[in-house]
């Protein structure tokens, strides 16, 4: 059930009204609009503001109206809102996609080079708040995408976002007409999914204070146990501990050898001297500068631990 109050047009404020008198034109329930419009009525600056960038895409954007829907689903399925995913797919059948193109859109499976290198951009910059590495903004633009286009392609990007965050803020339910079209792919829809990183560790305070100080995380949790976001993922650290009824047989504790490691954390980024440079003035301390081989440039560090993080960055053909 929604948190926020779902409108027709007699009940939304007087504000919005017109707003929703023209999005009930075009709705896929006739003569009622769908839940998200009719919650964001609820507060005109959301609805207008909304609005505002849709009317600017349209009067202004230059993407053909398969590239538009192409940007819009894949935005929203990095964003794993599967309410967007259901009504964006809906709309790009209606553009022209057939029911295989959109499940190629929706798996990043689109076999069409030079469409592939934009929704890449779009995909990263989803993902990573904005953040696209230069690797990924070149191959668009050896891909032909001009300087423009890229810049337009934002206007997408936002417009997905910021529909997939008011859904997620007022728990939007899905809207009959297009509740269908969720369903493939389920695992990548599945907004309750994430992959976290455990860590254990001798104290909780050490290690927060170096993800956070460090690293640049943002702490969510103080401790007990410590829950901190990194970029676009998570990572959490307790303390360790003997078995449990829920993993009977198994102790965990932090690495006791660290010249011997069966993981690490890798991280991708834009630059890799330029974050060795970076974290090693805030206090990190590297296995070595970082090295090029293997078509990346890599370096390694520990935490106070001894968890190994890799940092890497890498190189285009």
């Amino acid at each position: 059930m929604s948190r926020i109050p779902t409108h027709t047009l007699e009940s939304a404020p007087l504000a919005t009204r017109p707003v929703l008198e023209q999005l009930i034109a075009r709705s896929p329930r006739p003569g009622t609009p769908i839940n998200m419009h009719a919650e964001m009525a609820h507060a005109p600056s959301v609805l207008t503001g909304y609005m505002s960038m849709r009317n600017a895409l349209d009067e202004y954007g230059t993407f053909d109206r398969k590239t538009r829907t192409a940007l819009l689903l894949t935005v929203a399925v990095a964003d794993r809102c599967a309410y967007s995913i259901a009504l964006n797919s809906l709309i790009a059948r209606q553009s022209g996609w057939s029911e295989d193109e959109v499940a190629a859109l929706r798996n990043d499976r689109v076999e069409d080079g030079h469409l592939a290198a934009l929704l890449a951009v779009a995909r990263q910059s989803a993902t990573s708040h904005g953040h696209v590495e230069s690797r990924i903004w070149q191959a668009a633009v050896d891909a032909g995408w001009t300087d423009a286009q890229l810049a337009e392609a934002f206007g997408f990007i936002g417009l997905t976002q910021y529909v997939d965050s008011f859904i997620n803020y007022a728990q939007t339910e899905i809207d009959p007409p297009f509740a269908g079209q969720s369903s493939n792919g389920a695992a990548s829809t599945d907004q309750d999914t994430r992959l976290t990183f455990l860590l254990i560790v001798e104290d909780q305070d050490r290690t927060r204070a170096f993800y956070e100080h460090v690293l640049g995380a943002a702490v969510l949790r103080e401790r007990d146990p410590v829950i901190l976001q990194f970029h676009n993922s998570w990572i959490v650290a307790n303390v360790g501990g003997g078995p449990t009824d829920d993993k009977p047989n198994v102790s965990m504790a932090p690495p006791s050898e660290p010249e011997v490691s069966s993981y690490a954390l890798n991280v991708r980024v834009a630059d890799a001297r330029t974050t060795y440079a970076e974290w090693k003035s805030r206090g990190a301390h590297f296995l070595t500068s970082p090295i090029q081989r293997d078509g990346e440039i890599r370096c390694y560090l520990r935490d106070p631990d001894g968890h190994l993080i890799e940092v890497g960055q890498s190189l285009q053909s």
